[in-house]
Formats: C-alpha cells, structure tokens, sequence
C-alpha cells in the first residue's frame, strides 16, 4: 500500500510540472492544445495526471510556454527541497541545493565550470559571477544583444587564432546558436523565458564533443 501511495505521489507531482507551468505563463488550455496541435482534452489528461506527455512533447510544451522547464522538474525530484530557496535562506540549505546541482552536472559541463572558476583566462571568479548576476537581471532583449556580441566576437577571434585559451574546454557553440535563437523567439512572443533541446551526448558521463 504504501508503494502505490507514493506512485500516486509521484504521479500528482508530475501533473503539477504542466499544470503550474501553464498558468505561470498566463496560458490556457485551449491556446496549448492549439499550440502543440492536441486536444483540450489531451491537456486536461496531464494536468490531472490521467496521461503523460513523452520527453520530446514535453520539451515543445516549454517551448511553446518560452519557459525554463528545470525548476519544474526538479520540483517533481526533489519536493520542497529547491521551492522557495531565496539568498535569505540558511547557508547550509543554500550549500546542499548547490552541491546537489553540482554532483549532477555532466563532465562536460563541469570542465566549463571549472574553467569559469580556475582557468587561465584573465578574469577572477568573483567578477565573472558578478557579471553573470547582472546578466541574469537584464531583460531577455538585452540578455540576446550581448549574447550575439559574445558569439560573433569568439566566432572571429577563432577565426583569427587569437582566443586566449584555445587548449582548454570550448564552448559549445551549436548550443549557443540555438539559446540565441531560442531567446529572439522569446523576445518577440513576449514570453518569460526560453528552453532548448540537449543531444543526449550532452549528458553522457564520459562527454568529449560537443553537440
């Protein structure tokens, strides 16, 4: 008995991932339904966790919201542990959600990590984290501006031979182009945010290349 409680837990969470997140974008069921090319009915299946979308659906589902899907999803993993974590709260609630995402990054993604914090680039740390605070703050139009000055200006000095750190982790530049992308549409249907779909090579434990 108490196994099938929790898989009705599980099941009313995962409900809430598409529930929550469309009436966070102001969206109804109906404009989903027409934006994905369902029925009301389908919709109305997953938020009361009837039916589930597959993994591909689901990502056009926070495409067509223009919303980052990661909080969402790990409210369904890891209830009440990331909901609501704010800089006010305890340095040691704030230490465990941080190691968490830490432990679950791809190896790619913490050699570009490690490279942000311990590279050879010029920049210490701190500043970079305050530049991308300040970043995060801006408007999506704003944020597309620089990101297409930072993408045309590597695109060139790598054309050129003049990065500063051609030896160390490069960024994965197919992925950028499509965030940048992403994040025009987003800027244009005035929506909050933007989602792009990873390769599973992304996440491989042993990821080399990019995507």
């Amino acid at each position: 008995m108490a196994r099938h409680d929790e898989g009705e837990e599980r099941r009313k969470r995962f409900a809430q991932v598409w529930s929550l997140s469309r009436q966070d974008a102001g969206r109804t069921q109906e404009e989903m339904a027409k934006g994905l090319g369902i029925s009301k009915k389908t919709v109305q299946n997953w938020e009361n966790g009837v039916t589930f979308p597959d993994l591909y659906t689901g990502c056009e589902w926070f495409r067509f919201l223009g919303m980052n899907p990661l909080p969402y999803y790990l409210a369904y993993l890891f209830p009440d542990f990331f909901d609501g974590i704010g800089p006010e709260d305890e340095d040691e609630t704030i230490g465990e959600a941080l190691n968490f995402l830490v432990q679950n990054l791809s190896a790619r993604e913490k050699r570009e990590l490690l490279y942000l914090m311990a590279g050879r680039h010029g920049s210490p740390w701190y500043s970079l984290l305050q530049l991308f605070t300040a970043h995060c703050h801006l408007s999506m139009k704003s944020r597309v501006a620089v990101a297409n000055q930072v993408l045309q200006s590597y695109e060139m000095e790598q054309e050129l031979n003049e990065l500063v750190c051609p030896r160390n982790v490069a960024p994965d530049i197919t992925l950028l182009k499509d965030s940048v992308e992403q994040a025009k549409k987003s800027v244009l249907k005035r929506t909050k945010g933007y989602t792009t779909i990873v390769t599973r090579q992304k996440f491989g434990a042993n990821d080399e290349k990019n995507t």
